[in-house]
């Protein structure tokens, strides 16, 4: 009774907060209009969130299919304008694209993007079709480098992952393909496995060569699997600080189940551990979404499926394999029922964990949708994180659309601190057929609980640029936040870079560690509330010898913003002090003298150069008797 009783009163509490608030469709009034065009049946579409332009809005890059992809521009009004036509992207026709994700390949400071395909059109016929890479130029354009680049094999690909396999700080790519290539019609597919063109596919791990090249290097990792892949996600499961491998198959009960590998970095291999972990689930795998629910420090999974999708709990613990928690937790969900009270079996694909409602724990979004032919309503959900208890309530949430679903991810594009979501909407087959409203990609605008928030941008040296697979950590009230950049994962798609924290009626973020992929720290102590932290990784500062003295010498505040002060120690000053001012590449960017009469109790108050772009610098500190250099960061 006292159970029950505990569940009826959080019920009503949930009811009760979302009545107040929800999400809201704001496609139209934001300028979208896009569906991904289904080819024949079943397959894509994927969007990815990007920030083209570095203007600090985020964009996003919606795949279409058999039709147009779209790549809107934030205008930061809370619209959006689609430039695919003037950003060169004129070589993406005739072929049939599916999934999307990006990073900044080069290194070059702009983010690039790369588009998977299954079909090149001529006519009435299809044939398998390269992918795409558009290097950005950074002057609002892109330009296909597909080919110089070594990414132009003919494949059915469907999903694709950037993260740093090898910590060379070069984003490596993952491609899951499906079919060995394919012959007939898609409708006709049935799952059946068959010789040839329908059989499974290899999949392709693409190590990128320092900017300027990839080298296809799957056998040589110990890839050699076979299956109807749908994507896979680089993660650091077992936080040894190395992106290991999760493959997310289809028919996994005919063919190949979804697979774990594990980074043996420093070796360049990989090790089957599916079985060992529990995570060789036999079942139709979708999509996958990463995070840590029940703010232990260690990722939890949920795979999307058809009917039941396993909710993976990590252990913590080495060689501890995962625990199914779907029915415990609540996450289970294998029927549905539309608005009209029409039941129907859950068709799961795109998968995000995220704090909407900023109470600090993480909640699920799930997008659903048939498979197309077959053209039944099946309703997105929403599901509460209580006290790591899932509640259903994407009907009271304006989030239930029974649309044909596949793509979802979340970022905030309007920057007011709150998560919003797109959701990629495939066209319907045969035209007309369906008994509801299918309605086109979908842009919800969160309306925000009045929780506080931190949001976090990384800008990678040593690492990726965006910080793609590197881990932030986030102390607030005793508890630990965890978030880890995404490099693609829901389905076929990609989250946004930017790390998001709710923070609940927290006004201070007590410390945060940034543990950046290939090694390294950053921490932070005493961060205000309600603001976006540009974090810049220590570059390796050259050409500069280290200086120490036994007095100790500090800086701070540091991060600076206009000022530092300089605790200088036991350092003799009776001469005056030189400062000097070096940034990442070792350059001097700025000198001073400073007279003995302007250090007052051992402490230099120093007003920085208005001219000092913000990152890394090391500041040199020289008397008659010592020099000492130590680094700092300007905001």
């Amino acid at each position: 009774m006292r159970n029950v009783l505990l569940l009826l009163i959080m019920w009503l509490i949930v009811f009760e907060i979302f009545a107040q608030r929800q999400f809201t469709d704001v496609t139209e009034e934001a300028g979208i209009d896009h569906y991904f065009e289904v080819f024949q049946g079943i397959f894509g579409g994927g969007v990815a969130v990007l920030d083209y332009n570095n203007d600090g809005w985020e964009d996003v890059f919606i795949t279409g299919g058999l039709g147009k992809d779209a790549l809107y521009r934030n205008n930061g009004d809370g619209t959006f304008t689609n430039i695919i036509d003037e950003a060169g992207f004129s070589e993406l026709k005739n072929v049939v694209t599916q999934g999307v994700v990006c990073a900044d390949v080069n290194k070059d400071g702009f983010v690039d993007i790369f588009i998977t395909t299954i079909a090149a059109i001529e006519g009435d016929q299809f044939t398998a079709s390269a992918n795409f890479l558009f290097i950005n130029t950074g002057a609002g354009k892109f330009t296909n480098k597909t080919k110089s680049y070594g990414l132009d094999q003919v494949t059915f690909s469907t999903g694709a992952a950037f993260g740093d396999v090898n910590n060379d700080g070069f984003p490596d790519l993952y491609v899951s393909n499906f079919f060995n290539r394919f012959s007939g019609r898609l409708d006709d597919y049935l799952g059946v496995i068959a010789e040839g063109d329908r059989a499974p596919a290899v999949d392709l791990l693409y190590i990128n060569n320092g900017g300027g090249s990839f080298t296809e290097s799957g056998a040589h990792y110990g890839m050699t699997h076979t299956g109807f892949g749908f994507g896979g996600v680089f993660t650091d499961f077992d936080n040894d600080g190395d992106l290991d491998l999760m493959v997310i198959n289809d028919f996994g009960y005919q063919a190949t189940p979804n697979l774990l590998y594990r980074n043996e970095y420093p070796d360049n291999t990989f090790t089957d551990i599916s079985k060992k972990m529990g995570f060789d689930q036999a079942i139709n795998a979708m999509g996958i979404g990463i995070g840590d629910y029940n703010l232990d420090g260690w990722l939890d999974y949920f795979i999307s499926n058809i009917s039941t999708s396993p909710f993976l709990e990590n252990q913590g613990k080495k060689d501890m394999p995962f625990v199914e928690k779907t029915r415990q937790i609540g996450t289970s969900h294998p029927i549905l029922f539309t608005e009209e009270g029409q039941e129907v079996v859950a068709i799961s694909w795109g998968a995000n964990f995220f704090d909407y409602d900023n109470d600090m724990d993480l909640d699920l979004f799930v997008a659903n949708g048939c498979l197309n032919p077959s053209v039944l309503p099946n309703p997105n959900v929403i599901l509460e994180n209580f006290n790591g208890q899932f509640v259903l309530n994407g009907p009271s949430m304006g989030l239930s659309d029974p649309s044909i679903g596949r793509g979802s991810v979340t970022f905030d594009f309007d920057n007011d601190g709150n998560l919003d979501l797109l959701v990629v909407n495939q066209t319907q087959i045969p035209p007309g057929d369906e008994t509801f409203e299918n309605r086109s990609v979908r842009l919800y605008r969160n309306e925000g609980f009045g929780n506080n928030w931190l949001k976090v941008k990384l800008y990678g040296e040593m690492a990726d640029k965006n910080g793609i697979g590197s881990r932030i950590e986030a102390y607030v009230n005793g508890k630990k936040l965890i978030r880890e950049i995404d490099g693609g994962s829901s389905h076929i798609s990609q989250n946004s870079t930017i790390a998001h924290f709710g923070l609940a009626q927290a006004a201070v973020v007590d410390s945060l560690i940034v543990r950046w992929m290939g090694g390294g720290e950053e921490k932070r102590y005493g961060l205000d509330a309600n603001q976006q932290l540009d974090i810049y990784q220590e570059a390796l500062v050259t050409g500069i010898p280290e200086h120490t003295v036994a007095a100790k010498v500090t800086v701070f505040p540091n991060p600076a913003q206009n000022l530092i002060n300089i605790q200088v120690g036991q350092m003799n000053v009776a001469n005056g002090v030189e400062l000097e001012i070096f940034n990442a590449m070792g350059k001097s960017v700025a000198k001073s003298g400073v007279n003995k009469e302007n250090v007052t109790y051992q402490i230099i108050s120093y007003e920085l150069p208005v001219l000092l772009e913000p990152g890394i610098y090391l500041l040199k500190i020289t008397t008659g008797t010592s020099v000492v250099s130590i680094k700092f960061m300007k905001e």
